[in-house]
């Protein structure tokens, strides 16, 4: 369990990094490479330092994800 110290000194993904996410994978899928580096360029410094600790978490990285999503594949399979 985090400590309240803990959990206030590591990173935090905002709600608008979480929705610019959502609609870069939505944008791969649909093939519409602009957009979604657009709502890449779009998430702040501190919310792109929590998804990447996020994904190392559970075995992943960005690139593998944004892979995926771009073929319509499973983004982290081992996880279905």
């Amino acid at each position: 369990m985090c400590t309240p110290a803990l959990a206030a000194s590591q990173p935090r993904i905002s709600l608008m990094a979480i929705s610019e996410l959502r609609d870069v994978l939505t944008a791969l899928e649909l093939g519409q490479g602009p957009t979604a580096v657009a709502g890449l360029m779009a998430i702040d410094p501190e919310s792109w330092q929590a998804i990447e600790q996020r994904l190392a978490a559970v075995g992943g990285d960005l690139r593998t994800v944004l892979q995926a999503a771009s073929v319509g594949a499973p983004v982290l399979p081992h996880l279905t």
